[in-house]
């Protein structure tokens, strides 16, 4: 029951929890003349507080208490080819596919003159890129089955098309990252299943070198299946957690956003709206304990209008600010009786 004493507040004292954000990125990209691993993780980790409320009023109602979630993302880590090149940066790329197929000596070039008029195939040829390769030739270009050494080691063995790396293929990288699969134009294109050193392995469709379309990526830490866009994740999918959380519902970007649910190893349940990763717009938040809110958020918090009812069938319905009761809004006892007052701050300022 609440008591009102001149300028009217709760009797008790409130405990609330505080969530923190903390987002780190980092980038990494292993040296290698003939490719790069592109290499880029996105982490969003909320830490919090919990504490012992030792009598539920209509002030003690808990902030969003998460324990510490991890929403990770990883583009494709291999080598990002923007849509948007300069005349420049196409050309330089141009002269290091043709010194890939040139031969470094003369008396290779003229070996190669064989090829004008049908497929042969040839025992390495070095390049002027550095790199060697083995295999069949047709019109002085790479055509059938090859193997092409780079000057970093890393390697491919497969499907040559006109000069380029196309059709079923395996890529052994420098650093012992490999993939095997489907390629286009030089490009993991198609299906394919790359294994990285750290032990992440993504199966699924490829275009242009990232993930695009549906695929499976497996990590130390979490799994995901769903589709994917130009390397992030992207549409509608499920991320499971080693500690058990779990998200189902839409990415944009590597974030949820849109329609989602997300499960805490403790029970807790939320399902509703999302943006940039955070909790954003209309949803409902279940404890175990039967406590239920169901209103409105803005970046994680309660804010806007809402309910919140508590397992013994105490409720609050009003607004809300910055995760706390404030603004208009009435407590209805357990027995029936409401208030009808102002919130301030978590606190019943004033009634009507």
């Amino acid at each position: 029951m609440l008591e009102y004493t001149g300028q009217t507040k709760a009797n008790s004292e409130g405990l609330h929890t505080v969530v923190d954000s903390d987002i780190e990125s980092w980038l990494k990209r292993p040296k290698s003349s003939s490719q790069q691993d592109y290499r880029k993780l996105f982490e969003l980790t909320k830490h919090y507080y919990s504490a012992q409320v030792p009598q539920a009023n209509s002030d003690e109602i808990p902030e969003f208490d998460t324990q510490e979630d991890s929403f990770q993302q990883r583009p494709s880590m291999c080598t990002n080819k923007s849509s948007k090149q300069s005349f420049e940066v196409m050309k330089e790329e141009k002269q290091q596919e043709k010194e890939l197929i040139t031969p470094l000596n003369d008396e290779d070039k003229h070996l190669l003159l064989r090829s004008d008029q049908e497929q042969c195939k040839l025992l390495g040829i070095k390049m002027k890129s550095g790199g060697c390769y083995t295999g069949q030739w047709y019109k002085r270009k790479p055509h059938g089955i090859g193997e092409y050494v780079f000057a970093d080691q890393s390697r491919y063995v497969g499907e040559w098309n006109n000069g380029y790396a196309s059709g079923k293929g395996e890529y052994y990288y420098a650093d012992g990252g490999y993939y095997k699969g489907e390629f286009h134009l030089n490009s993991m294109h198609g299906t394919g299943i790359y294994k990285y050193t750290d032990g992440t392995i993504y199966e699924g469709q490829w275009m242009n070198d990232k993930y695009h379309g549906y695929g499976i990526e497996l990590k130390n830490d979490s799994q995901y299946k769903g589709k994917f866009k130009n390397g992030l994740k992207h549409g509608q999918g499920i991320l499971i957690f080693s500690n058990q959380e779990k998200y189902e519902g839409s990415f944009v970007n590597g974030l949820f956003e849109g329609k989602g649910i997300f499960i805490w190893p403790d029970g807790r349940r939320y399902e509703g709206d999302w943006k940039k990763g955070m909790m954003h717009g209309q949803g409902m938040l279940q404890w175990p304990d039967g406590r239920i809110y169901v209103g409105q958020y803005v970046n994680d918090k309660r804010q806007g209008f809402g309910t919140f009812q508590f397992a013994d069938g105490r409720k609050y319905a009003g607004q809300w600010m910055n995760g706390l009761q404030h603004g208009s809004g009435e407590f209805t006892e357990f027995l029936g009786q409401i208030t009808k007052g102002v919130w301030r701050d978590g606190k019943l300022f004033s009634l009507y």
